[in-house]
């Protein structure tokens, strides 16, 4: 079974003072490359669809497979599709959807809903405390049916679609970083771009680490939907 998991990063971040792809999670590493690691060790090959500001992102991101979507202003779908046009050619028979601002999920999390994914219509939901949460596991039927719906808003398609809801036991699926205020209360310190790659290495004292227990905690936002 070929995984393929598509990570949202084209939309703009309005409230953020950097792109959310290049933002640094921890150990040096951005929202996009440290979700790219936590898919990789589940067993999913990687996609970073990226619009706005792709070739700061690009450039930060050299070994990443990164698919342009050129429509992205006119609606969080169009990246979808975008995605998903890559992923279905690439010969994907489960796809993951989820977005750069919720890196803090787990890879044994991710394991466990491959081992659940069929090829039927239906689409998995990880719910964390009765909160949906992401990443959405969708069958090759599934993520063409997806691809197949019309407009530009990825909300009112997903609705129209079958969805079995998965209670997982890790926050990081519900858990969204789209806000300076949300990365400041998890992290201590105001939002920072992840330095370059040749510049990575061990988490230091200065660098940007999560704290489990403020993710599962009621003050951390959870979002049944994210903005890219």
């Amino acid at each position: 079974m070929k995984a393929v998991a598509i990570i949202l990063a084209a939309g703009e971040a309005r409230r953020m003072a950097h792109p959310k792809a290049l933002i640094e999670h921890e150990g040096g590493k951005s929202f996009l490359q440290s979700l790219a690691s936590t898919f990789g060790k589940a067993g999913a090959m990687v996609l970073g669809v990226v619009g706005k500001d792709s070739e700061a992102v690009r450039e930060q991101h050299p070994g990443l497979d990164l698919v342009e979507a050129e429509r992205w202003q006119e609606g969080p779908l169009l990246s979808v599709k975008a995605g998903l046009d890559a992923a279905l050619e690439s010969g994907a028979d489960v796809v993951l959807l989820h977005p750069v601002d919720m890196p803090a999920l787990r890879a044994s999390t991710l394991k466990s809903l491959l081992k659940m994914a069929g090829d039927s219509d239906e689409l998995l939901r990880p719910e964390f405390e009765g909160a949906p949460g992401w990443p959405l596991v969708l069958s090759r039927s599934a993520a063409e049916r997806l691809r197949a719906a019309e407009g530009p808003q990825l909300e009112p398609a997903l609705a129209t679609m079958k969805v079995r809801r998965v209670p997982v036991k890790d926050p990081g699926v519900v858990v969204n970083i789209n806000t300076p205020e949300t990365y400041e209360r998890l992290f201590g310190m105001q939002p920072r771009l992840a330095p370059p790659p040749k510049r990575r290495g061990k988490r230091g004292a200065g660098q940007a680490t999560s704290n489990v227990a403020d993710l599962g905690s009621s003050s951390a936002p959870m979002a049944a939907a994210s903005e890219e």
